[in-house]
């Protein structure tokens, strides 16, 4: 028994030793071990601070590019204020020879490209040339034969013989075919002066040190105004809103889009005039102040009981209210509606929705509306639908598109210098007369300045509206936009 003990406590031993040595580690593997944790710990560390600090220095860059483009607006909006009085935006250049801006509102894709078709037949190639984008050029005629000539027509018009309906100008020489193609979508209709609609003038482009500055000047006089909607008229409101419909009767929504547009402006304009009506021809602001001044009388005494027989002299104050009066001019309640059409009151989202089937020309309903407080519409200067629109204030629908195209053939050929020229072209009687004064006009005096700055990832923009008549230049709001 003692030697099977013995024998047992010998192979546990054995065992135990095994184990030790299967479970234990060695000194240099645990360093290994330790550093290697250590390493991954580092490593992650430094990793973790240098996408911090990246993410720092872009944050700081950011701003200082943030910083650069704003000195570049508020440099080139003093810059363009002080330019601005030598500038003269009323003298409309003749638009007899180009596509006439005013039908453009409404066209989709197809109809745009058989109007710049329709205009091409008759344009010379100088006169195409001049209206083409930048870098954009007409493609080098390819003679033809006759039969190459169609079968291509039946190609690329799916067996289309008429190649003027589908913005291609085919001419035939004499000897042979030839095919010029014009895209519709390189074509820039000028506006009344010029520039693309709505455009004063053309865009200026600036560099100042690292910005890259972008003006542009907008009539607004040639966009129908929003505050027409909230004047302190219940009779002037009601046409007003018809106006607005026959406004957007232009536009390609559905009716749902229409119907949710008109509720959105409808509900915002009630909220606006809760707080400010526009009056016709308004009258400067007179506002009645308090104030309050002390007033000092002097009263002598003598006081016989003192033995020197000295005179005092005992001061007693009262408070005296004074009212004064100050004067904002008139053109003030423009800055107080642009504020007002410019809050949360209005839904500019809404507005500002692509019409569909336009393509590249981006149109949209806030394009076409002053959300600035204009008052008159300029009659030289409107498209066809703002002008269907402020006409429809005062004469009935059904005369409406034959006097509204009167008057674009006839500012074709000349501007109209007065609105009393309008009686000519309609037979307009002198109450008519009288309520479109309210609301037209002959020269813009209206406009929006828009400043946009880029310096590296940053940019930054501001709005500025400016009454001008002559050389004297009246700044009315600035807004800076994010």
């Amino acid at each position: 028994m003692d030697c099977r003990n013995c024998s047992m406590k010998i192979l546990r031993c054995r065992l135990t030793m095994k184990i030790k040595k299967t479970t234990s580690m060695s000194p240099a593997g645990f360093i290994l071990l330790v550093t290697m944790i250590v390493l991954v710990v580092l490593t992650t560390l430094a990793a973790g601070l240098s996408a911090h600090l990246s993410l720092a220095q872009r944050r700081q860059q950011y701003r200082i590019e943030y910083q650069r483009s704003r000195y570049g607006v508020d440099s080139a909006m003093k810059y363009i204020l002080s330019v601005l009085p030598t500038r003269n935006f009323t003298l409309l250049e003749s638009r007899l020879e180009q596509p006439d801006f005013s039908d453009l509102f409404w066209m989709n894709e197809i109809e745009y490209a058989e109007f710049i078709a329709a205009w091409a037949e008759t344009a010379t190639d100088e006169q195409i040339e001049g209206v083409l984008k930048e870098g954009a050029s007409l493609t080098t005629p390819v003679s033809l034969s006759d039969a190459e000539m169609a079968s291509r027509l039946t190609f690329l018009f799916g067996g289309g013989s008429d190649a003027d309906e589908m913005g291609m100008d085919a001419y035939n020489t004499g000897e042979q075919l030839y095919l010029v193609e014009l895209d519709p979508n390189d074509v820039v209709v000028p506006g009344p002066y010029g520039a693309p609609w709505p455009y004063a003038a053309e865009p200026i482009h600036l560099e100042m040190g690292p910005c890259k500055v972008t003006i542009t000047i907008e009539d607004e006089n040639a966009k129908m105004p929003l505050s027409w909607l909230v004047t302190s008229s219940e009779d002037a409101n009601k046409r007003a809103e018809n106006a607005l419909k026959t406004f957007c009767e232009w536009m390609s929504w559905n009716s749902d889009q229409l119907r949710e547009m008109e509720t959105q402006v409808r509900d915002a304009m009630d909220k606006i005039a809760e707080k400010k009506t526009f009056k016709l021809n308004p009258s400067p602001i007179l506002l009645r102040t308090a104030t309050k001044r002390t007033a000092s009388t002097q009263a002598r005494a003598l006081r016989a009981r003192q033995a020197s027989q000295r005179r005092r002299t005992a001061t007693t104050s009262r408070t005296v209210q004074q009212v004064t009066t100050q004067q904002r001019p008139a053109i003030a309640h423009t800055t107080d509606f642009a504020k007002l059409f410019h809050s949360s009151l209005l839904n500019r989202e809404i507005l500002a929705r692509p019409l569909p089937d336009t393509g590249e020309r981006m149109e949209s309903p806030l394009k076409y509306l002053s959300l600035w407080g204009a008052q008159r519409v300029n009659i030289n200067t409107a498209p066809r639908n703002v002008l269907e629109a402020a006409f429809s204030l005062a004469i009935d629908a059904f005369d409406l598109p034959e006097f509204t195209q009167e008057v674009i053939e006839k500012r074709k050929e000349k501007p109209l210098a007065s609105i009393d020229e309008l009686a000519k072209l309609g037979g307009l009687d002198t109450e008519t007369m009288n309520n479109l004064k309210n609301y037209l006009t002959t020269t813009s005096t209206f406009f929006q300045i828009h400043v946009t700055s880029q310096s590296g990832n940053a940019s930054s923009s501001a709005v500025a509206t400016v009454v001008k008549e002559g050389n004297n230049v009246q700044q009315l709001v600035i807004l800076y936009e994010q």
